[in-house]
């Protein structure tokens, strides 16, 4: 463990201040990590900006080669980063490997096969008439020095994914880990200096809130991407308007799971019990909220309930076990406070919900409740935590009405064996992902978009889709005719007029017939026109309007 140390121009740079890193089974102390003050983060971007250059123009197949390196490493020392999540983070060593190392390796080898089809220059073909004669394209450029700030659920995984993708786009980063889990955010410096990422292209500094905000609001910076709460991603986006940075906000969400009477209820059972406690709940895409056809609600409940006795509980480095604690108190403290006002209002805890006090750390029994409604937090506000609700419904559009009764709108799920009952949920619910008979599986997908609508963020990150967040787009118009002047130009053409003032119905009528009729009624008039003449060039592109 490196302790008391900033990542900056590829050097371990040690910091005045510094922070514990707990691990949340055992409170006890992992690492003592360096906090970084206004200086080493100013420093980190002067980094950033000094490095920005020479990696745009860096050649692809050379970061390629340090991207398979970097998968290289990561495949060599899985083991230790997922050790090193488990005990900063408190998920099982399983969920860790699985869900953060994996999901890197994939965005590594993803990026490799596709960075030159992403970055490659589209054609766009002129649809105005009068630029008949020219040829377009879209450029897709890197925007420059970028801020990534990370949250601590999935310590690993998110600034693991943004780094790649923002370098992928040929931006430089300077990362701001979460000061909770601040360790395995160091790790990918260690990852990407062995691969020979060059100096300052990513710089990694834990900070105080303080000097995460002088980064944001810094000129220098021109994309900022942020995954953590609502709350905080307003402030980011208050921040960011004082130079009109580019923004990419990933933010919460009450993601619905609708449970059809035809679902194999069995695998329901199993999706909703994984999608509700893995992470211990603390996932942006976990099940938060089922909503369960009311002829099987009674029988989906009583499985559920079952299958949650059946989960291990404990310090998850040990075998065996499903669940760990919440990465930090405040955390618990959220869950047991919706928890509270749930049964204040009438909610029945089927099972769980009391801290397991025999263990030293933050952990809590997985919750399962019944007779909940909209007037609960625990059914409207992100518990973020090992609690799952279940209310029942009527038909499809009461469904659809209840999980599009939230503020957010990130994922959603379906459970049915009938594909058009599948379908019509699926465009009836308003969020930016929903998947069928599963649920949270497409953020490891490279190759889908993540994000959401309404309060969930602004932006998309991930795939195609979202590495257009990335760059910028430039439209390059090209213009190589050999005419000295252009139609519209100076001095105005007598015969460009006379032709612009009997062609308007055959440029724009919706009648294929009058068209025609226009422009038989104007070739007496066209066959007086010069070859030479730079109106005759124009006529040639009538062909092409009269397909349109």
């Amino acid at each position: 463990m490196i302790e008391e140390h900033l990542f900056i121009q590829n050097k371990w740079k040690r910091s005045a201040e510094s922070i514990d890193s707990i691990n949340p089974a055992t409170i006890e102390p992992i690492g003592r990590a360096g906090l970084g003050s206004q200086k080493d983060c100013m420093e980190a971007i002067q980094a950033a900006k000094q490095a920005y250059p020479s990696w745009k123009e860096r050649p692809l197949q050379s970061k390629k080669a340090i991207f398979r390196k970097a998968k290289q490493i990561l495949l060599e020392r899985y083991i230790e980063i997922s050790q090193l999540i488990t005990e900063e983070k408190g998920s099982p060593l399983l969920e860790s490997m699985v869900m953060e190392v994996i999901s890197s390796l994939e965005s590594l080898d993803y990026y490799v096969h596709n960075m030159d089809a992403l970055l490659k220059p589209e054609k766009m073909k002129h649809h105005m008439v009068l630029f008949n004669h020219k040829k377009g394209s879209f450029q897709y450029c890197s925007l420059g020095p970028m801020l990534v700030i990370s949250p601590w659920n999935f310590p690993f995984m998110i600034p693991f994914l943004d780094v790649v993708s923002g370098l992928t786009a040929g931006n430089t980063v300077v990362l701001r880990p979460s000061s909770t889990t601040p360790f395995c955010g160091l790790f990918i410096g260690e990852v990407f200096k062995e691969a020979g990422l060059p100096p300052g292209v990513l710089n990694i500094v834990p900070c105080p809130v303080k000097q995460a905000e002088e980064m944001i609001t810094h000129p220098d910076i021109q994309l900022i991407s942020f995954t953590g709460s609502t709350s905080t991603g307003k402030r980011i986006m208050e921040l960011a308007s004082q130079n009109l940075t580019h923004i990419h906000l990933e933010l919460g969400g009450k993601d619905p799971m609708i449970v059809l009477k035809d679902a194999d209820i069995q695998r329901a059972v199993s999706g909703a019990v994984w999608g509700a406690f893995v992470n211990c709940g603390q996932s942006c895409g976990s099940v938060e909220r089922v909503y369960a056809e009311k002829s099987i609600a009674s029988e989906f409940t009583q499985k559920v309930v079952e299958l949650t006795k059946k989960l291990k509980i404990g310090n998850p480095l040990h075998e065996g076990i499903d669940i760990g604690p919440t990465t930090t108190l405040n955390q618990l403290e959220t869950v047991e406070e919706h928890l509270q006002d749930a049964r204040n209002k009438g909610a029945e805890i089927i099972y769980g919900g009391e801290r397991i006090k025999e263990l030293p750390g933050y952990f809590i029994r997985p919750s399962v409740l019944s007779r909940v409604d909209h007037s609960m937090k625990i059914m409207i506000e992100e518990t973020f935590g090992p609690v799952l609700p279940i209310m029942s419904f009527s038909d499809l559009e009461e469904a659809a009405a209840l999980a599009n009764d939230s503020h957010y709108g990130l994922t959603a799920s379906v459970w049915t064996k009938n594909r058009n009952k599948a379908l019509k949920m699926a465009d009836l619910i308003s969020t930016g992902t929903v998947t069928i008979n599963d649920h949270m599986s497409s953020y490891s997908e490279p190759g889908a978009v993540w994000g959401g609508i309404k309060q969930t963020g602004i932006g998309r990150s991930h795939g195609p889709i979202g590495f257009k967040e990335l760059v910028y787009a430039k439209f390059i118009s090209r213009d190589f005719s050999k005419n000295k002047n252009l139609l519209w130009w100076y001095p105005y053409d007598k015969g460009f007029f006379e032709v612009i003032k009997k062609s308007f119905p055959l440029f724009y009528s919706a009648r294929r017939g009058k068209r025609v009729k226009t422009l038989v009624s104007m070739i007496p008039f066209l066959s007086k026109i010069k070859k030479r003449s730079p109106v005759f060039n124009f006529i040639k592109g009538i062909p092409r309007i009269l397909k349109k």
